[in-house]
């Protein structure tokens, strides 16, 4: 036979689409696509959608819903207001669009431009959407309730205690405090703990650990020397000649940067390059170098423009530091979108400092975290009061108009609240 018989076409075409549903589903509920929809859709819904297409409309116009899952896919007078990952076959994004003149959204003006890119990508996604049911303002106001209390007992808020080390069977195994935790959960697990490493071995591992180069062979013969003599002592002066290493900051530090979203260029579409980031990449490495106590790390990187310096240099490098808050993505070249380099400060200062995302708060208080929506809005009030220094120079693309985003004394970032 040159084809499939009908039969087998069907079994085919069904299982494509029941597949396609089944991505369509995953692709709606992914950390990923859920994160997206908190961060940049429900906000966007709720500023420009809601007034006319919420339970809280006098009347739904179109009879369309916006407020919920069910609402979109249900959608009004004309169909469905989206087909998850096909934006151009979404009435809703042909609306936003402002393709077709009897059907525009909203109708007073068409939304931001980043705005529809925004649409555009959820919708490419499989339009993620937690939302169930309508957002009434009965509803809204029963779920702004915290148990606070409930949120203080879990663990990530306990303050540090001192726990009694646990008992184990091998008691000749542990060096120090930490191997007794690790040892009971391995004899737990009934793991054997390996033997020690060969000194070859041992101190290749330690030094891509802790700078993330390889030993030089004089460096490899040196240590089996010394280990031979006497392993513990070897393993000390190793240790400590790495810590000593400036390659030791750059290893180490990278990881942080990674934390901060540390890059070259200014983020998102228009992703100029700015050419003094490289300062602040710099001051991380040398505080992991000087071993900079982890308080004054934060603090510095926070609010170092305001904290007192005893000479001129000093107040330069905390002025540098506060490069984590000035290296917050940049919308529309720099000049527009002010609140979404806001929102992208807020949320990274939550994930880096607090290990939570913030950006649900935007609209409603944390069901579990205990983060309301004054705290979002009273960290909003900082922020809005912080100068942010733009890569671009009023649209001016080329590298040589590109205003410094950090570092002499002039750059005064004005916080008012802190």
């Amino acid at each position: 036979m040159n084809g499939l018989a009908p039969s087998v076409l069907r079994s085919v075409a069904l299982f494509a689409a029941v597949t396609g549903a089944f991505a369509s589903l995953h692709a709606a509920t992914t950390e990923e696509g859920l994160a997206f929809f908190e961060k940049r859709i429900r906000p966007l819904l709720t500023e420009h959608c809601y007034e006319c297409h919420s339970a809280d409309a006098k009347k739904a116009k179109g009879g369309l819903r916006l407020d919920s899952r069910e609402g979109w896919t249900k959608g009004g007078e004309s169909g469905p207001a989206i087909v998850p990952g096909k934006p151009d076959e979404s009435l809703l994004i042909r609306g936003v669009r402002y393709w077709d003149k009897e059907f525009q959204m909203p109708p007073e003006h068409p939304l931001p431009s980043e705005s529809v890119k925004d649409l555009i990508e959820w919708v490419k996604l499989g339009a993620p959407d937690p939302r169930e049911g309508g957002s009434t303002t009965a509803t809204a106001k029963a779920a702004s309730k915290i148990d606070y209390e409930q949120g203080r007992k879990h663990w990530a808020f306990q303050p540090v205690r001192k726990v009694k080390r646990p008992a184990v069977k091998n008691s000749a195994w542990p060096r120090n405090e930490v191997d007794f935790f690790t040892l009971a959960r391995m004899e737990k697990a009934r793991v054997v703990p390996a033997r020690d490493a060969d000194p070859r071995v041992l101190i290749r591992r330690m030094t891509f650990d802790l700078t993330g180069l390889p030993p030089t062979p004089e460096e490899v013969e040196a240590f089996v020397r010394n280990a031979t003599g006497n392993r513990p002592s070897a393993i000390t002066n190793l240790i400590e000649r790495l810590l000593a290493s400036p390659h030791y900051g750059e290893r180490w530090g990278r990881h942080w940067l990674d934390v901060a979203r540390y890059a070259d260029t200014s983020g998102n579409a228009s992703d100029f390059p700015v050419p003094q980031a490289h300062k602040y990449r710099d001051y991380v490495i040398a505080a992991f170098n000087a071993d900079m106590p982890f308080d004054q790390f934060v603090r510095e990187q926070i609010a170092g423009d305001l904290l007192p310096a005893t000479s001129q240099s000093e107040r330069e490098r905390r002025i540098v530091a506060t490069g984590y808050i000035a290296s917050a993505r940049r919308f529309a070249g720099g000049t527009g979108e002010p609140h979404l380099t806001i929102e992208d400060a807020i949320e990274n200062t939550g994930r880096t400092f607090l290990g939570l995302s913030l950006s649900c708060a935007r609209c409603h208080d944390h069901k579990f975290d205990p983060i309301s929506a004054t705290d979002y809005y009273a960290l909003y009030g900082v922020f809005s009061s912080t100068t942010f220094p733009h890569p671009g120079s009023e649209g001016k693309n080329r590298p040589e108009n590109l205003t410094p985003l950090l570092a002499s004394a002039e750059f005064e970032a004005e916080k008012k609240v802190w």
